[in-house]
């Protein structure tokens, strides 16, 4: 059979002529565990835990044991106490530095002359932080300083009331303490897997096949591609890779005959050729064998058409032949066991005489509860109202919110607002949302419902042309300027065809429209806020 295919593979190419060599990349899975610059070689001391000095302001809307259970290494044991490796983490509480409003006039004349002033406000911000992880094995042997310590400097959205700005400015202290928490998080992540773990890494990547199905040997190259695609699919980062090499064979083989059939000085021999050594280059280093890959890599410099590739390439093959010295193995495919202590915070204790309060020597408030979080609410008769909300409540805000206000005497009740009473929602954590209508499709089936609803949705980017929200969900929601109602991500239309969506609203400007035709745009939340900015910066 494997001869069989490879006879195929050469039949196609057999007949050259004058044909267009574009090339165009063809997407292939991977996955392989990422393997550590500094690894534990003995797999009794892979094991870890936490000493832990964290200022109480940051644990304000956080777990205690927030950073406990959000870090982890790969391929490690993550234990309540006397771990290996002890990661120590001192957080202080970031202090403002300054804090302003600042505004900007936008003037316009119409027909007749009139001037028309429009005033735009914006929140500027500047912080320290200040603290640290020491990484220590008790052993001595390992010993590392993560510094979380620095000067910041930030600003909001623009807004264009100045009410708006403020209500921001009211949330700025929670929203520092939650990004340097988040940032300490994913540091540790980070450089901690990056030096002792073992994360699994599965994605796409990409081999170069001729794009023009006229040439004689597009076919042939296509179906190679094909056969180590499919091969490819079924990679898994804890089975050793011989039968997928065994799979391909008959693809490397086709790969490996181009050269010696286009052996020519000319651009249309050089890329076919930079196509055979590329993709041979890439499959071998999936295949974790970067000695091997190197062999075409210095095919791919001396062939000189995009040489760069060569020799970023190479330089890849020679860092990962570096982690296989240090860490004595040769390959990249194996199981990685990874156990997770979870912290837990002790619960309250509570008296035989009643079940609503928990025995304590402060009297309960729901102002320091932390399963409550503060929320500010702008409604449409230009009110601000403040008050604390279930922090279980965040997570699926739809046509109505309930949250405690306290009155004028002190005593705290609920209260519910429709989202067509309110015209902005800011909660101290710094997430901000709007009220819009729009009609829900993913709950639907992709059919949106008959008519549309004010709901609260998450503000992900506000523009003067376009602004992108979302909803609980998951839908993305785009609202043009001009329009009463947004549009759903999620709805028939945009699933079936989203290029044709993205066409219409970006009528007016050639530049964009010419990205849209290439595809450059799909249909997620990270394209459709790329597409949002590159709209309104669209003159």
């Amino acid at each position: 059979m494997k001869k069989s295919l490879l006879a195929i593979f050469m039949l196609f190419g057999l007949t050259v002529v004058a044909q267009s060599t574009d090339l165009d990349p063809f997407d292939i899975n991977y996955s392989y565990v990422a393997l550590p610059a500094k690894p534990i070689l003995e797999k009794k001391n892979r094991t870890y835990s936490f000493v832990t000095n964290v200022d109480r302001n940051l644990q304000y809307s956080k777990s205690k044991f927030f950073i406990e259970n959000q870090v982890t290494i790969s391929g490690f044991e993550k234990k309540e106490k006397n771990g290996y490796l002890s990661v120590e983490v001192m957080l202080q509480n970031p202090a403002i530095t300054k804090k302003d409003i600042t505004s900007r006039t936008s003037s316009s004349k119409d027909k007749n002359g009139r001037v028309t002033n429009k005033y735009y406000y914006t929140v500027e911000y500047s912080y320290t932080q200040d603290g640290n992880a020491k990484v220590v094995s008790n052993d001595g042997k390992v010993n590392k300083v993560i510094n979380f310590s620095g000067q910041k400097t930030a600003k909001s959205q623009e807004y264009e009331s100045y009410s708006q700005a403020e209500s921001f400015q009211y949330g700025i202290y929670n929203l520092i303490r939650n990004n340097f928490t988040n940032e300490v998080v994913n540091t540790l992540n980070n450089e901690l897997n990056d030096e002792f773990g073992y994360p699994v890494k599965s994605g796409m990547d990409k081999l170069w096949i001729l794009a023009n199905k006229k040439h004689p040997e597009q076919l042939a190259e296509y179906n190679a591609y094909l056969t180590v695609k499919n091969a490819f699919d079924r990679m898994n980062f804890a089975e050793p890779t011989a039968d997928i090499e065994a799979e391909v064979k008959d693809a490397i083989a086709y790969f490996e005959s181009l050269p010696t059939k286009y052996n020519q000085d000319e651009k249309a021999h050089r890329k076919i050729r930079y196509s055979a050594y590329f993709n041979l280059a890439k499959i071998y280093s999936l295949l974790d064998k970067p000695a091997k890959s190197n062999e075409y890599c210095q095919k791919l410099i001396a062939n000189d058409y995009d040489k760069f590739d060569g020799e970023s390439m190479l330089k890849a093959n020679n860092e990962l032949l570096t982690l296989f010295k240090a860490n004595q193995i040769t390959n990249r495919h194996f199981t990685v066991d990874t156990k997770n202590f979870v912290f837990e915070e002790k619960q309250p204790v509570y008296s035989n005489n009643t079940s609503s309060a928990p025995v304590t020597n402060a009297p309960y408030s729901i102002e320091t509860d932390q399963n409550y979080i503060l929320a500010y609410m702008l409604t449409i008769k230009k009110d601000t109202i403040a008050g604390y909300m279930h922090k279980s409540r965040t997570m699926n805000l739809s046509e109505a919110v309930t949250v405690t206000v306290k009155d004028f005497q002190g005593k705290f009740s609920e209260r519910n607002f429709k989202a067509n009473e309110v015209s902005r929602l800011i909660l101290s954590n710094g997430e901000e949302y709007a009220t819009v209508a729009f009609r829900v499709s993913v709950d639907n089936g992709g059919m949106t419902m008959a008519s549309a609803s004010k709901k609260f949705a998450k503000e992900m980017y506000v523009g003067n042309k376009i602004s992108v929200y979302q909803y609980f969900n998951g839908e993305v929601i785009l609202k043009m300027a001009n329009e009463s109602e947004g549009k759903s991500n999620a709805s028939a239309g945009w699933m079936l065809g989203p290029k044709k969506r993205f066409e219409e609203m970006a009528k007016g400007c050639p530049t964009l429209l010419e990205r849209v035709e290439k595809k450059e745009f799909k249909n997620n939340l990270e394209s459709i806020l790329s597409f949002a900015e590159a709209l309104e910066a669209c003159k």
